[in-house]
């Protein structure tokens, strides 16, 4: 599959939809396409650039993730800096097969994640979809709630101020709430993602400088460590479970049919998603490969922990809380789009005033299990490599490619294609339950030790 091709990908059936409008003769598909069609009235407007979407996708991928990345390297060693280069191809090429799955219907546009899986594998994909979908979604918010509230107390601390673990994450969890409830689309929040890239970016260059200039022959950082770090190139245990730790970073799938639907230009889609996971992953190497150099096998998750107490340090930390309360809603937005579209909170179906008491209704019980599920679980490593084994390594290798294969038929796709298909399903696999168990015993033992 050339690049050429790919991200012109179904540029016909692209403009049959722009407008927002569905046309079809099958008359046994109409209801589906009833449905589908005020889904289209819900969440896609066409008014936003591919300029928006890198940035939407920067701002959801870079971030706290950058901070777990050097951990994920000392997992696996250095071969880790070859799974991520890879794992942005991966990457790009199930987000391009995915959307050829969502124009697999001529005239017609499958505009969610939920709703391709439905066409793939009826009802029980629909549902499996959109489960997979909210436990991705919120899990990883949990993980930005549990690393911001606990950077907020730590640097309380350093000022000789206290404030406890659980109303640090409370406030955040009460600050991501307001655009999260406020704000319906991701085309209403594309200005805050641009804010959101710009302190990760700075947050990951601020990591990785301090990461070399401070290694272990300094003495006044925390925790104190009773060796040298010692490096490894390859630790083949450990490689399952960094693939679900780093498709965690890329899994964004679930979001690209909404990215998609805001673009103006979505014949633009597979090319503005191979820059954007170029981007990413740039910003990914610079972190993991600064942070594991520096400290090795005792590189910890988050690497904030490694770092000693300075005020470039601090202010990193501070903006990757900003960074997080701007990404959230991306995240939620994406989430909530499908679980009220499942229940039909939506203005064509119940009005306008009804839609909008049951959305803030809905988002603020989101919230609020949340933030529970956050107080009760404050292990930020453990709960991303947990998420990434459940959900991600599904939403990553799998779904995409089931659809893919399903929606066009086999006998369509060239035997390389399905070859392709059937290994990365098959490392999806792998990944998922191997990664699954490594993530339920480091869980088990950081619950055991009281510390992630």
């Amino acid at each position: 599959m050339s690049f050429a091709k790919a991200s012109s990908d179904s540029v016909g059936n692209d403009a049959k939809v722009t407008t927002g409008s569905v046309s079809l003769t099958d008359s046994t598909e109409t209801q589906e396409a009833g449905t589908n069609e005020r889904f289209l009235e819900h969440a896609v407007k066409r008014t936003g650039s591919w300029v928006g979407a890198v940035f939407n996708i920067m701002c959801i991928s870079i971030g706290t993730g950058s901070m777990n990345l050097p951990a994920v390297v000392k997992r696996c060693g250095w071969f880790g800096i070859i799974l991520f280069v890879l794992m942005a191809v991966i990457g790009w090429y199930v987000g391009v097969l995915f959307k050829r799955a969502m124009y697999a219907r001529p005239g017609r546009r499958l505009s969610s994640f939920a709703f391709v899986t439905r066409e793939a594998f009826g009802v029980v994909g629909y549902w499996f979809a959109t489960i997979i979908t909210y436990l991705y979604c919120c899990g990883t918010v949990i993980s930005w709630i549990i690393v911001s509230g606990t950077q907020i107390t730590r640097l309380l601390g350093f000022a000789h101020a206290h404030l406890d673990e659980k109303i640090s994450m409370t406030i955040i969890a009460v600050v991501m709430w307001i655009p999260f409830t406020v704000l319906k689309t991701l085309n209403e929040i594309t200005i805050s993602s641009v804010f959101g890239v710009l302190t990760a970016m700075f947050t990951v260059i601020v990591l990785g400088v301090t990461s070399i200039q401070h290694k272990y022959t300094d003495t006044y950082y925390s925790p104190d460590f009773d060796h040298p770090p010692t490096h490894t190139f390859i630790i083949g245990a450990g490689i399952p479970s960094a693939l679900a730790s780093i498709s965690f970073m890329y899994a964004g799938a679930v979001a690209f049919p909404h990215l998609e639907g805001n673009m103006k230009r979505p014949q633009q889609f597979g090319w503005m998603l191979f820059l954007a996971n170029f981007l990413v992953c740039g910003a990914y190497l610079t972190s993991s490969v600064t942070g594991y150099m520096a400290f090795g096998d005792q590189t910890v998750s988050p690497i904030l922990n490694n770092l000693p107490n300075l005020p470039i340090v601090n202010a990193a930390t501070i903006l990757i809380i900003i960074h997080v309360v701007f990404a959230a809603p991306i995240m939620l937005v994406s989430a909530n789009l499908e679980l009220e579209l499942a229940f039909g909170v939506m203005p064509g179906i119940i009005g306008k005033r009804k839609e909008l008491f049951w959305r803030i209704i809905m988002r603020t019980v989101t919230m609020g299990i949340l933030l529970a599920i956050s107080i009760a679980i404050p292990y930020f490593g453990q709960v991303i490599d947990l998420v990434s084994a459940i959900s991600t390594t599904v939403v990553f290798f799998m779904v995409p490619v089931f659809c893919y294969v399903k929606l066009l038929g086999w006998r369509k796709i060239p035997k390389y294609e399905l070859f392709i298909c059937f290994l990365l399903a098959a490392i999806g696999a792998v990944a998922c339950v191997w990664g699954l168990i490594d993530a339920i015993k480091s869980l088990k033992k950081a619950i055991e030790q009281g510390h992630g």
